[in-house]
């Protein structure tokens, strides 16, 4: 009779412990509101994910990175390398190295209309270029004009 006694304290400690355990594993999965969560590359459907990338690449400044590489940029998205190279390819018909090219120009053409005191030098290191040279022949070749003609020309519009 008391071995009936030790088992059924037994079976009950057990089945405890697994609800305790149950509730523990739901507990840590809700812990963080949805609202706090990063989404990553997973949670948008394939057809959004080049506006995605692009925004995310945008808000987070990641162009300004100076040698980010591909799996560098593929991992700050969650997303596998090849598949960043696919979307990159397929959305803008670009590598990768050409759309994070385009972004800093982007952002250099509004860093030169919006901080006239900035220097040309600041602002190509500002946005993710290495070398200044290899920011003006960018330039040039993407907006026809070099960094100083274009400024002028904004800033005689403004």
């Amino acid at each position: 009779m008391t071995y009936v006694f030790i088992l059924l304290g037994v079976l009950i400690v057990i089945g405890f412990s697994v609800s305790f355990g149950m509730y523990l594993r739901d507990k840590r999965k809700n812990a963080s509101p949805p609202s706090k969560r990063r989404i990553t590359a997973r949670d948008i459907p394939p057809y959004e994910l080049s506006s995605w990338i692009d925004n995310e690449v945008a808000a987070r400044k990641l162009y300004s990175k100076t040698d980010i590489s591909v799996a560098e940029l593929a991992d700050e998205l969650g997303i596998s390398e090849r598949r960043l190279i696919h979307i990159i390819n397929n959305a803008y018909s670009r590598t990768v190295t050409e759309y994070l090219d385009d972004r800093r120009i982007q952002a250099a053409c509004r860093m030169l209309r919006e901080q006239p005191d900035r220097s040309i030098d600041e602002i190509g290191t500002g946005v993710g270029f290495a070398s200044i040279p290899a920011f003006r022949k960018l330039f040039v070749r993407t907006m026809g004009q070099t960094p100083e003609q274009y400024r002028q020309m904004t800033n005689k519009t403004n």
